[in-house]
């Protein structure tokens, strides 16, 4: 698995949310501002946050980006999915959104690589799927 530069970013600005829970949203000029982010390419990721139902947006003067939950519920493995999508190296890995490789051989249930790729992905949800902002702030 291979984090985007757009993951990293929203791991890293996360963070700030999380820790500012409860406290009115933060702009995301702000947010930009904190972690050193293009302003414009963040505000795709937030935008792709909120329509993943992690964060909501408030409008106005005083407007910016929360979290839709505590920051105790929401993991590291909700942001990464959010973003890149599933966790697999590989799709017939995947346990959300799984399905064949074109040119694999072997049959899809009997396939060694797919049961290796299978543990890596299951190991990487481990972690990041009991890790939550509020554990790592």
């Amino acid at each position: 698995m291979r984090l985007s530069k757009k993951s990293i970013y929203a791991l890293r600005v996360l963070r700030h949310l999380g820790a500012n829970h409860g406290q009115g949203p933060l702009s995301a000029a702000r947010l930009a501002q904190l972690e050193a982010v293009p302003p414009k390419f963040l505000e795709q990721i937030l935008t792709t946050m909120r329509k993943s139902d992690l964060l909501v947006s408030v409008q106005g003067k005083d407007g910016g980006y929360m979290l839709r939950e505590s920051p105790d519920r929401v993991t590291y493995g909700d942001v990464i999915r959010a973003i890149d999508g599933p966790l697999a190296p590989i799709p017939c890995a995947s346990r959300t959104a799984p399905h064949p490789c074109a040119d694999c051989p072997y049959p899809y249930e009997e396939c060694w690589m797919r049961r290796l790729m299978l543990e890596v992905r299951d190991n990487i949800s481990a972690i990041l799927d009991n890790r939550t902002l509020r554990s790592e702030g």
